[in-house]
């Protein structure tokens, strides 16, 4: 007699299938090509969106495929945010827990939260950012601040001293990002009415340069990126200079007071000349793309594009 057909979908020997699933399972999530390779992110709202016709949407949209890229591949992501809804950190947290595995407990986004932020991470939303395979990751407060109230209404805008602390605990994040990240893309990022020293953007790109990082600026959406990928082209912005930074009476007394306290260089002559160090061929070196390649990124704003050449990039640092 014929042998009977076996048309039910379901193996004769379960056992062995389900194995070998999970055996292709692993063999395949272990062939990302971002396996282990951080990449910190730089991303926020700027002035320049109207003027071009865009929308933060615009940021998202772009946040959003990079994100699914880097996590599929393997890579986790890196941020500094808030929990505020206008902010990054949820949707970054909503893909992580999409792109997690079944079979895989590590993170593959990290949220850090330096003071004040901190503040808000209460035990319940930290349980349900590792339940989303999300790190929270708390930033103490620099012990050369001394024991501050952290429970005071603090006015960074009006009151320089308070203005000097939020500086210190945000600049000590974006240091502690940039050595635990093997690289950084920034995006947008606003260059008037920011908390801290800089633009952080601006501030964020330094701190990863300092620590021998590669960077990759999506200029196309303006802001800060748009500023600095114009210095690495030998230009100056006027955004990029004192009489920018510096043109009220509160931010003039600020720099006064604490500039040899500073934990990043705050005058912009100074800062003009530590990037212009990383013109084109060096700042393409690093970032393993093409001078070509990095001209078209400061401009694009096809997402397609964008996520490709710094896909590519991250592939070939990643071999290093």
């Amino acid at each position: 007699m014929e042998a009977e057909k076996n048309i039910s979908g379901i193996s004769e020997n379960l056992a062995e299938s389900i194995a070998e699933q999970k055996e292709l399972k692993l063999k395949s999530r272990q062939k990302g090509i971002l396996d282990g390779i951080r990449i910190a992110v730089s991303a926020s709202d700027n002035e320049d969106l109207e003027h071009l016709g865009l929308s933060i949407q615009h940021l998202k949209d772009v946040m959003i495929e990079l994100a699914r890229y880097i996590m599929a591949n393997g890579g986790t992501l890196l941020y500094g945010g808030h929990l505020k809804n206008e902010g990054f950190t949820r949707l970054f947290a909503e893909l992580s827990y999409q792109y997690k595995y079944l079979d895989d407990k590590s993170f593959r986004f990290v949220n850090y939260f330096p003071f004040p932020n901190s503040n808000s991470l209460t035990l319940v939303i930290k349980a349900d950012f590792v339940k989303q395979q999300v790190e929270p990751v708390t930033i103490e407060i620099p012990k050369h601040l001394g024991d501050i109230d952290k429970n005071r209404k603090y006015d960074p805008f009006n009151n320089i001293e308070d203005r000097y602390i939020f500086s210190e605990c945000f600049s000590d994040m974006r240091r502690i990002m940039a050595n635990e990240s093997h690289a950084r893309f920034l995006l947008g990022g606003k260059q008037s009415n920011f908390l801290g020293y800089l633009p952080g953007i601006i501030e964020e790109a330094y701190y990863s340069l300092q620590a021998n990082k590669p960077i990759y600026i999506i200029g196309g959406f303006g802001g800060a990126a748009k500023s600095l990928s114009r210095v690495i082209r030998g230009e100056v912005p006027k955004e990029f200079t004192n009489e920018f930074q510096y043109s009220n009476s509160f931010i003039q007394e600020f720099k006064k007071t604490y500039s040899d306290k500073a934990s990043v260089l705050i005058d912009y002559n100074q800062l003009f000349d530590f990037f212009k160090q990383y013109n084109l061929e060096r700042f393409s070196k690093m970032n393993g793309l093409s001078v070509d390649e990095n001209i078209v990124l400061f401009e694009s704003q096809n997402i397609h594009e964008i996520v490709f050449l710094i896909m590519k990039g991250l592939k070939v640092i990643s071999k290093k």
